[in-house]
């Protein structure tokens, strides 16, 4: 793959220098340098254009000038912001000073002296290895793919059914397009060739973290003192209606979580390893399949970040004033379409479970005759 790095540099004997010097192919991937002499049209270039890394000085190199300390440079945090908050594209600062106290190195962030090329080659290295300027810019040539086959393909062909029925207009395409594309990237396999569902899936993806809409909904994880909680209260109880400051909903409805060591002591897996895998299957179905015990009693969480496996425990309900949810138990993350749904789907079967008495068999039995 070829990455396009913007090289930012006002001085043009410096970004002249960079150019001649800076390889062409970095943790083997081939880089097109793009070279900038000015902030101003930089800025222009990343609002017109995508960069998969920009390269930059951090501050307006003044020649014959002793620049001392760099103390806070509003050429260099200017373009960091207008970036961050533009769009995602890895950033590294170079400079033959000091950099600013508040520049903190972090996975997407580095910083390198721009007098030594290994330097730069090595946190340049580090950027790229996160995968993240390859998988963005898969993501953005998947998102055009996407969205080029939808209004070339269903648009074209039923934009006269849509104007008809008023969903040409702007607003309701736009959401039809975020939809469309939201759908597509998220469930479905790659953008090589016809799109499929895709079969399985990681834990992580069971969530949504930060949450999108404010405050609680149903799926929410919270948690408060090393405690989880999930909250069981549907979206419309939980909505906050304008010049609303809390919604209709004065108790949360939630359902306590319990480490996933604690069901298995409980109900610990049996047999060789072929029958542990297959019993270790149902229990991360939906609801749990614990084999004995009270059946769609759990739910499985998958571990994310630093919340360890957990179960779901329907017997273990609790509501909690709004306004104590909301102040006192941190967001954690919240559960995904259609895990949410499912969740709750789960949660009313268990409760709406109506018990048969079992008919006995033999009193059927013609039933086998001829089988």
């Amino acid at each position: 793959m070829t990455l396009n790095v913007l090289l930012i540099d006002d001085d043009p004997e410096s970004l002249k220098l960079l150019v001649d010097t800076l390889p062409e192919t970095i943790a083997g991937e081939t880089i097109r340098w793009e070279p900038c002499g000015s902030f101003e049209k930089a800025l222009c270039l990343i609002e017109e254009r995508r960069f998969d890394i920009v390269v930059t000085d951090v501050y307006r190199d003044q020649k014959g000038v002793d620049k001392g300390p760099v103390t806070g440079d509003p050429r260099g945090t200017g373009l960091l912001e207008e970036l961050r908050s533009r769009r995602f594209c890895p950033i590294l600062f170079i400079t033959d000073g000091t950099f600013p106290p508040d520049y903190m190195e972090g996975p997407f962030l580095k910083l390198a002296d721009k007098s030594v090329d290994a330097e730069i080659h090595a946190k340049m290295e580090e950027l790229i290895k996160t995968g993240i300027p390859e998988l963005a810019h898969q993501l953005h040539d998947e998102l055009d793919s996407t969205s080029g086959s939808y209004l070339w393909t269903f648009l074209d062909d039923n934009w006269a059914a849509m104007e008809a029925s008023g969903l040409t207009d702007p607003e309701v395409l736009d959401r039809l397009l975020h939809r469309r594309a939201s759908i597509q990237l998220s469930r479905l396999n790659g953008s090589g060739g016809t799109p499929s569902e895709r079969q399985t899936i990681e834990g992580a993806e069971f969530y949504l973290m930060p949450r999108i809409a404010l405050g609680p909904r149903l799926g929410e994880i919270v948690r408060r003192d090393g405690e989880f909680r999930v909250v069981l209260a549907p979206h419309c109880h939980l909505a906050i209606q304008p010049n609303k400051v809390e919604p209709r909903a004065e108790f949360v409805l939630t359902a306590l979580t319990v480490p996933w060591t604690t069901v298995f002591e409980e109900h610990p897996l049996m047999g060789n390893t072929t029958k542990k895998l297959d019993a270790l299957r149902r229990r991360l179905q939906s609801p749990s399949d614990l084999g004995a015990g009270l059946q769609g009693r759990y739910w499985f969480l998958p571990g994310f970040l630093d919340m360890d496996h957990q179960f779901v425990d329907f017997l273990q309900l609790t509501s909690l004033p709004y306004g104590e949810l909301s102040e006192e138990w941190t967001p954690f993350a919240v559960l995904d379409v259609p895990f949410a749904e499912a969740f709750q789907s789960c949660f009313i079967n268990f409760y709406s479970a109506v018990g048969l008495p079992v008919l006995d068999p033999t009193r059927f039995s013609d039933m086998i005759r001829d089988q």
